[in-house]
């Protein structure tokens, strides 16, 4: 990993804004931003000279004034110099900017990759690990729902219950490492195996119990998928616009409208949101936009978290949604719902078959949809929230963890057993707040946005 070009990225948010910031960081930044500003201007010596404070000072490309905040390291959010241009808050003016810096910098500056404002914040013990798995949380959320799940990565508890583990692993892998320097004294035993083994399956269980009470770490990064499958006219057009309380779909009598997985935001009764998902109907391909028509509604489905099976009260109009629904192995829960109950006075009835009957045309019924699908994603959340404590990075280290230590039980020689026990050591060490290695970087801040 290169640390020592000086990164330069947007870090304000897209598109047009009032005040625009293009972010530097590097032990060369205030240099290489001094590059682009005019050196007759009072403000570009102090940004020169790593004044830390705010100073005014005029771009050369475009020519026009801005501010220049000077944040020099190690009091840094990265640990490095760090320095900003806010200026306005055209897009093409900030890329201007970047281009402009790089340009003057004779090869000192490149753009920053995904999250690598980020990894020098990590890598410099600015940041510790837990507080970039939040920030990727917060990057990736898409509902208020998703930003409540990233504030529930909390630190301390993980990391204090990790370092009780790492403790134990410690003391078992000296409790080793003396048996192999005693090897030649057959009355020192540092650790019978039975012991051994004991103290290590008590501890590999414990990890293997957080990684289950977080295995939500994943999925809270994400809103519940539901989506509304069937045959093609069986209402479900119709039915995404009642639920959604607004128009999103094109609705129409004619089959085969819906020719793409639309999505959006839905929010629920008790503050629950989902991503709702109006596929294709099921039917048999025949052209080949057919095809590409049913390939969209089995990934939709294939994805989902709750499936909304809907079939229309008069059968006669269309083919068995259940029959040709590929719903079958699916891993969402299955909801099946009776769709065009406009006449029959029975919407909002859950009938024999335990199918919800609604009416899209008069709304009778779509509230008790919505209650249902509430429910269904309440079941499938976290019961557990305060223990929800670990980020998916965290989980990965935890699980390579318990992986070595389940190698240890299966071999004897004390030299190897020492090898397993040091693996698993160093993963908890990692997870405790020790600085992780390139490729649990990599892992973790792939998912940044350039500017973090």
């Amino acid at each position: 990993m290169d640390n020592q070009s000086v990164i330069l990225a947007v870090a304000s948010p897209p598109g047009s804004a009032t005040r625009g910031i293009v972010r530097a960081s590097g032990a060369d930044a205030c240099q290489v931003l001094c590059n682009a500003m005019d050196p007759n201007c009072h403000g570009s010596a102090a940004v020169r000279e790593r004044r830390r404070g705010v100073h005014v000072v005029r771009l050369l490309e475009p020519s026009i004034p801005a501010l220049a905040i000077v944040m020099p390291g190690p009091a840094s959010a990265t640990g490095e110099d760090c320095a900003e241009i806010h200026t306005v808050g055209n897009p093409f003016v900030l890329e201007r900017i970047i281009a402009a810096v790089i340009a003057h910098s004779d090869g000192a500056a490149r753009r920053a990759h995904p999250g690598e404002f980020s990894v020098r914040a990590v890598l410099s013990g600015r940041m510790p690990i837990a507080s970039a798995e939040r920030v990727a949380a917060v990057i990736m959320a898409e509902t208020d729902a998703q930003l409540a799940a990233a504030s529930m990565l909390q630190v301390n508890t993980a990391e204090q219950s990790t370092a009780r583990d790492a403790d134990e692993i410690a003391t078992l892998l000296a409790l080793v490492e003396a048996g192999i320097d005693f090897t030649d004294q057959e009355d020192v035993v540092a650790i019978a195996r039975p012991a051994l083994e004991a103290r290590v399956r008590a501890v590999r269980d414990r990890i293997r119990a957080r990684c289950a009470t977080s295995a939500g770490a994943e999925s809270a990064q994400r809103a519940a998928r539901v989506v509304l499958t069937g045959a093609p006219n069986a209402g479900k057009s119709s039915l995404f616009n009642a639920l959604l309380q607004h128009t999103r779909a094109v609705e129409s009598s004619d089959r085969g409208t819906t020719r793409d997985a639309i999505e959006h935001a839905c929010s629920l009764p008790g503050g629950i949101e989902v991503i709702l998902v109006d596929a294709p109907g099921i039917d048999d391909a025949i052209h080949d936009v057919d095809v590409l028509m049913q390939a969209r509604a089995h990934d939709a489905i294939n994805r989902a978290d709750i499936i909304l099976v809907c079939q229309p009260s008069i059968h006669d109009q269309v083919h068995d949604a259940t029959d040709s629904s590929p719903i079958h192995g699916a891993r969402g829960l299955a909801i099946n719902v009776r769709t065009k109950c406009d006449t029959l006075g029975n919407a909002g009835v859950t009938d024999a078959d335990g199918a919800i009957s609604t009416s899209a045309h008069t709304g009778a019924g779509v509230s008790e949809l919505r209650a249902a699908i509430a429910r269904a994603v309440s079941a499938r959340a976290p019961r557990n929230t305060h223990e929800f404590t670990l980020g998916v990075a965290r989980v990965a280290l935890l699980k390579e963890a318990a992986d070595s230590l389940d190698e240890m039980l299966t071999i004897e020689a004390p030299e190897l057993v020492a090898a397993a026990l040091r693996a698993a050591l160093d993963r908890l060490g990692e997870v405790s707040g020790a600085i992780p290695p390139d490729d649990v970087l990599g892992r973790l801040f792939s998912s940044f946005c350039i500017g973090k």
